[in-house]
């Protein structure tokens, strides 16, 4: 079994057809069926169920085509680097970071740059959903996200815990209060983000258990959009102290909750099975030191 077999595997699986999928390869459909039924052969079952119209996967061939997609992804990946490394002498880390991490990235960069000058880093900005999606794909070496998945193929490493507090506008009537609790926000209009984004799964819950249901009237998917609108006087937004402190807005009053009982964690995610290059473990050392220095700047632990 060799990587341009499991090539052929995955086209006949992706057209379900050995006329198509031979086309596609450019060989003879002969060639292509003998291919199959080597590799058949090899690992010990079938993997396709033949039709007089189509081709399809037995439930081995399904699993058997999941890894292979990884597989041939990691290793056109792999490829892809090296090829980069040789052209430029460096390479470039892709990092899927959540919006609020874009706070502390630049320090790290420029800390970053003074050791590894010739890597290139591209930032995107991401839900925690892509960043899973793309660490999976292979399309990033890195993520900073909020969420834990139950996913055998990565690995979370947390870095900090990060405070929520309460974002009002400076006319509030809760203007002149130090902290609140979670029911206080009964009656109020709540900006958020959409559904499935961190912060908003702590609130909902929290209103729940206080026995409430929380109006959420505003959705998106910017900090910057929420401050924005608490600013103009249309809700309020329980959002992370990190953007807080990197953000003060003039027409903004933030509010503790109680025992500062509310907080998020942070991880650092990554394919388990990927190559990274050497760089990529200096990248994460830094990245933990900087949420460190940044949650202590801001009172969090």
């Amino acid at each position: 079994m060799n990587i341009r077999d499991l090539r052929y595997f995955e086209a006949v699986a992706r057209n379900k057809k050995f006329i198509a999928a031979a086309e596609e390869l450019h060989i003879s459909q002969p060639s292509l069926s003998n291919t199959i039924k080597r590799l058949e052969k090899t690992v010990g079952y079938k993997l396709f169920e033949r039709s007089t119209k189509e081709l399809f996967l037995t439930e081995l061939g399904q699993v058997f085509n999941d890894h292979v997609y990884h597989l041939l992804s990691q290793f056109d990946n792999t490829v892809e680097e090296l090829e980069h490394i040789k052209i430029s002498g460096g390479g470039k880390l892709k990092i899927g970071i959540i919006e609020s991490s874009r706070y502390f990235m630049p320090q790290i960069i420029k800390q970053f740059k003074q050791n590894y000058p010739e890597v290139g880093i591209q930032i995107l900005e991401m839900s925690p959903v892509v960043i899973e999606e793309a660490l999976e794909n292979y399309d990033i070496h890195l993520g900073i996200t909020t969420d834990i998945k139950s996913n055998q193929l990565l690995r979370y490493s947390p870095i900090v815990q990060e405070q929520l507090s309460l974002a009002i506008p400076k006319q509030h009537k809760f203007a002149n209060l130090n902290s609140i609790n979670v029911i206080d926000l009964k009656e109020e209009i709540l900006i958020h983000s959409l559904s499935g984004f961190g912060i908003r799964k702590i609130i909902v819950e929290a209103c729940n258990t206080a026995g409430f249901k929380p109006h959420i009237l505003y959705e998106t998917e910017s900090l910057e959009m929420a401050s924005s609108l608490v600013e103009v006087g249309i809700g309020v937004s329980v959002m992370p102290d990190s953007y807080l402190k990197s953000n003060p807005a003039k027409k903004i009053k933030i509010i503790r909750f109680k025992n500062n009982i509310y907080k998020r964690s942070i991880y650092i995610a990554y394919h388990s099975h990927r190559y990274l290059p050497s760089s990529f473990h200096d990248l994460i050392l830094m990245i933990k030191q900087a949420s460190i220095n940044n949650a202590n700047d801001v009172g969090v632990k």
